[in-house]
């Protein structure tokens, strides 16, 4: 197959999983020795950033000028067989090959408030229309794949679900040097429970100041937790909230950490901590099920099918739960013990290889 990828979107570091999605497919089709060919449509802020390999041509969409046009010249002087647009919408949207697109998640449709007027309309007007026009939909998870089909009304066999995986540090050997210059760095506690996420108001960081104000009023119990992430709509509410109910002293915000270092904030922490209103997918449980540290989570959206028997789970709506769900695992070790060895056990479904190879499956069924 001769692929185009459209990659002007990616913003180096800023997209998480669906960045390493690219990456990691790539690799593997260069391992496998497949014989598909590449070809990445990129900006100036992400052209430094991926490779020019034997099968891998790259090639940048100026800045300034007709992008539309110019995608349509490449995809027809490439004799390109097969489109694919990982971010979201199918771009352009008049593309005359067989394409196929990524939608992680359709929240809007669930959650329209937690969008501005611009972001909720331009997600509207593209969404379902890339996914009818497209010929094969990717996503994330069978949660997912349900909801799109519900929304958009498409042929189940339209709608293809594909787990991804942890990122590769994930599965690099522990490095002590590396892993006492994070703990000096951060200055971490002893004990904590970790929350990477950035501030999106799905996350649903005040529900757990919330829990974690309960505890330290009503029960007398203090959990240390560590927060990454950047600052998205409802951080300016979580960091008003943490000022007035004086939490400072037992949480620690990082902003955001280098990708090498995450997993040893991940290993030395007590659990991680999920209560996502919505997800897609929700790949730090991935990531804490192979550091081998237990879940606490909501029970909402995909994490029920990423996390099985695996975590602890709460309703993300009611404080309260959350609340004594944390409380059960920051203090009884038997029960992280189990969680931990549940989780290594489900974290074997998750393969950037078995990814790849999925997605590779779906384009081979839709290419010329």
């Amino acid at each position: 197959m001769r692929v185009g990828i459209n990659l002007m979107s990616v913003i180096p570091g800023k997209i998480g999983g669906m960045e390493q999605y690219v990456r990691n497919l790539l690799a593997y089709s260069m391992n496998a020795g497949d014989g598909h060919q590449w070809f990445l449509f990129l900006s100036s802020h992400n052209f430094h950033t991926f490779e020019a390999q034997k099968n891998v041509r790259k090639f940048m969409v100026p800045d300034r000028g007709n992008a539309h046009a110019m995608l349509h010249y490449w995809i027809s002087s490439l004799q390109l067989n097969l489109w694919f647009c990982p971010l979201l919408v199918l771009n352009p949207p008049d593309v005359t090959i067989p394409s196929v697109i990524n939608i992680p998640d359709i929240q809007h449709e669930y959650y329209p408030e937690f969008f501005d007027a611009h972001s909720l309309r331009w997600r509207l007007d593209n969404y379902k229309s890339s996914a009818q026009r497209c010929s094969a939909v990717l996503t994330l998870s069978e949660f997912s794949k349900q909801t799109i089909l519900q929304k958009f009304g498409l042929p189940p066999h339209k709608v293809h679900a594909i787990h991804l995986d942890a990122s590769r540090e994930f599965s690099l050997p522990h490095n002590e040097a590396l892993n006492q210059q994070v703990l000096q760095k951060y200055k971490l506690p002893s004990e904590y429970g970790f929350f990477p996420a950035n501030t999106w108001h799905h996350k649903n960081h005040l529900n757990v100041f919330k829990a974690l104000v309960t505890l330290r009023d009503k029960h007398n119990i203090r959990i240390p937790m560590v927060f990454t992430g950047f600052a998205q709509e409802a951080h300016q509410n979580v960091m008003n909230y943490i000022t007035n109910n004086q939490l400072w002293n037992q949480i620690k915000w990082l902003h955001y950490v280098p990708q090498e270092e995450m997993p040893y904030l991940y290993r030395n922490a007590q659990f991680l901590c999920f209560p996502s209103l919505f997800e897609g997918f929700g790949i730090p449980l991935v990531e804490a099920m192979k550091s081998n540290i237990p879940i606490v989570c909501s029970n909402a959206g995909s994490i029920p099918e990423v996390v099985g028997d695996a975590a602890l789970t709460f309703d993300p709506n009611i404080s309260d739960d959350i609340a004594v769900k944390l409380a059960h695992l920051y203090l009884t070790p038997e029960a992280r013990a189990e969680l931990v060895a549940k989780g290594i056990q489900q974290a074997k479904h998750f393969s950037w290889e078995k990814c790849a190879r999925e997605t590779l499956a779906v384009f081979s069924s839709v290419a010329r």
